[in-house]
């Protein structure tokens, strides 16, 4: 059994794949997750609808011309979703999540707090020129640079480079990435431990012990997060490292054709840029449904993976205040 065939295997086989029922199975992505909104107290969040995990849940509002996309399963991100609501409630705070209806321009960023592309979907099987297909165009990319340097958030979950077998999901991210100085290298790192034979290419993964004071909302019950793999990172000068790889991980790169040293075990960043800031994580497919099989098997139930995304929106969109324990929520923003 491959790599792949396993890991649906796996997925599909465990108690997740009977999780995702009535209703809260079939939130779609096109209905707002609003409550008694007031300007203290949301968070709005516009997801790319041409990113990869969101293609699998929902129709973009269209697909490019020339490239292949993917077959929308409804079954991708609804505990995301979901706990979003959820979240939202229980600590007084209103989640209004939009997707793209076009390319990005300065006015799809208004009033949004927080960008979250989960992969921008790759180029196949002819990757057309640059700024057509699912990547990113000039005017997109200044638009975006705009958003963060007056303040708002991007939270972008790139994925693996490629093998002999499977492609560069970076290939797009990468444009976006670098407009805040971050190179995403197409180079597939993974982790297989000796001692559980029986999950290959499986990372857990602990937060950084040593956050500053203003990061530790990050790791605000968050242990561990996990993913199946990664690209490599190369980060700017100012950086903080959230998340890094498991000792005795691996890096193939496909341009050799074989395992490199890595140059360093990033899997998490934050980057300061202008007003605002980035967060860039090495995986999208760890946000997945439980028990969905593509474009790989879903992990938001594994690990502390769900809330390192809900912490990661709501610290981009100026959330910073850490409850004590057994006690109600913090007053929202911390400004």
């Amino acid at each position: 059994m491959d790599r792949r065939d396993f890991l649906k295997f796996l997925a599909l086989g465990g108690t997740g794949a009977a999780l995702l029922k009535g209703d809260f199975a079939f939130a779609g992505l096109d209905t707002d997750l609003q409550g008694e909104a007031n300007a203290n107290n949301t968070i709005n969040t516009l997801f790319d609808s041409w990113s990869s995990q969101v293609m699998f849940q929902r129709k973009p509002y269209r697909y490019p011309y020339g490239v292949s996309h993917p077959q929308v399963t409804k079954r991708r991100l609804n505990t995301v979703l979901g706990a979003m609501k959820s979240y939202g409630l229980s600590t007084g705070v209103n989640w209004n999540v939009r997707y793209t209806n076009s390319r990005i321009r300065p006015e799809s960023l208004e009033n949004v707090d927080v960008y979250v592309s989960l992969t921008r979907y790759i180029n196949q099987p002819n990757p057309p020129p640059v700024g057509t297909g699912f990547s990113y165009g000039d005017s997109e990319l200044a638009a975006l640079e705009d958003f963060v340097s007056q303040g708002g958030g991007i939270l972008l979950m790139t994925d693996h480079g490629a093998t002999e077998d499977i492609p560069n999901w970076t290939e797009n991210d990468a444009a976006l990435a670098s407009v805040f100085g971050i190179t995403l290298r197409n180079i597939f790192v993974t982790h297989n431990d000796p001692e559980h034979p029986d999950r290959p290419e499986y990372m857990v993964m602990e937060m950084d012990p040593d956050l500053p004071e203003d990061l530790k909302y990050l790791a605000n019950q968050v242990a561990h997060v996990s993913a199946h793999d990664s690209c490599i990172m190369l980060p700017p000068p100012e950086f903080t490292p959230l998340v890094k790889f498991p000792k005795g991980s691996t890096a193939f790169d496909i341009a050799v054709k074989h395992d490199i040293d890595l140059p360093n075990h990033y899997f998490s960043i934050l980057v300061p840029f202008g007003a605002g800031n980035v967060i860039v994580v090495g995986n999208s497919g760890m946000v997945g449904d439980y028990g969905s099989p593509d474009p790989a098997p879903g992990l938001i139930s594994m690990e502390n993976n769900l809330m390192f995304f809900l912490n990661c929106v709501t610290y981009l969109a100026g959330h910073t205040c850490i409850p004590e324990p057994g006690q109600g929520p913090c007053d929202f923003f911390t400004l």
